[in-house]
C-alpha cells in the first residue's frame, strides 16, 4: 500500500513538472517603433510640347489701280463697289466720291457732247465721256455706246437724281453723297416739247452726270 502510493506521487509530481515545462514563458512587451515620415520625391517638369500651327499664307496685296495712259487720275478715279444688297443694272459699281462737285446742272452743249462721244466708234472717246463705274458696260471696241440721234430738242432740262425713277435704287446702292451730286437727264427720242414724244416714256433715254475736278462724267446710264 505503501509503495502505491508512493508510486501515486511520484506521477503527479512529474505531471506537475512537465505542465511547469510546458508553460510559455511570458511576451516580452512591444516596443512600438518609431514611424518614419515619408519622403516624397518631387517629379521633374514636364518637358515643353509644341503645338503644330498651320501655316497661313499671307493675305494678297491690294492691287493697285490706275488709270489707262492718257487719262488723268485726279479725274477717273477708282469705282468702289455697291451695297451688297443692291444690285445696280445702269452702272457696273458706284463712282468714286474722291474729287465729285456740287455744281450747277450741265448745259445742253455739255451733254451732246458727252453723247456724241458715246455715239463714236472709239473706246478712248467713249471711256473719256464716263466714269470708270460704268466702263465695264461699254460695249467692245468697235461699236458705238448711244445709236440715236441727238439734238439740243431731244434734251429734258437736267433735275437732282433723286428725283429719277430710279434715284432711290442708285441711292441704296451708292450713298447720299454721290446722288447729291448727281444730274439726272432724260433724252426724248424725238423734240421733248411735242406732247406725244414726251409721253413715251418706254423710248427714253437716261443718264445719271457727275462732276469731277471739271468734268462731267456720265456714271449710269439706261
Amino acid at each position: 500500500m505503501r509503495y502505491l502510493a508512493s508510486l501515486r506521487g511520484m506521477v503527479w509530481g512529474l505531471a506537475l513538472g512537465l505542465a511547469a515545462c510546458t508553460t510559455p514563458p511570458p511576451a516580452a512587451p512591444v516596443t512600438p517603433s518609431a514611424t518614419v515620415p515619408a519622403v516624397e520625391t518631387p517629379l521633374p517638369p514636364p518637358s515643353p510640347t509644341w503645338a503644330l500651327r498651320p501655316t497661313l499664307p499671307p493675305p494678297p496685296s491690294p492691287t493697285p489701280w490706275a488709270p489707262p495712259p492718257g487719262f488723268d487720275g485726279t479725274v477717273y478715279r477708282p469705282p468702289i463697289p455697291p451695297a451688297p444688297s443692291v444690285q445696280l443694272t445702269y452702272s457696273a459699281a458706284c463712282p468714286n466720291g474722291e474729287g465729285l462737285e456740287e455744281s450747277p446742272p450741265p448745259r445742253p452743249e455739255e451733254i451732246l457732247a458727252l453723247l456724241q462721244a458715246l455715239r463714236s466708234e472709239d473706246p478712248i472717246a467713249q471711256r473719256q465721256a464716263t466714269d470708270p463705274a460704268f466702263w465695264p458696260l461699254l460695249p467692245p471696241p468697235g461699236r458705238p455706246a448711244w445709236s440715236a440721234d441727238v439734238s439740243p430738242e431731244t434734251l429734258m432740262k437736267p433735275r437732282p437724281g433723286m428725283e429719277a425713277p430710279y434715284g432711290e435704287l442708285l441711292r441704296n446702292g451708292c450713298g447720299d453723297e454721290v446722288m447729291k451730286r448727281t444730274w439726272w437727264v432724260e433724252v426724248c427720242p424725238g423734240p421733248c416739247a411735242d406732247p406725244r414724244v414726251a409721253a413715251q416714256e418706254s423710248l427714253k433715254g437716261h443718264l445719271f452726270l457727275i462732276r469731277r475736278r471739271g468734268h462731267w462724267l456720265i456714271w449710269a446710264m439706261r
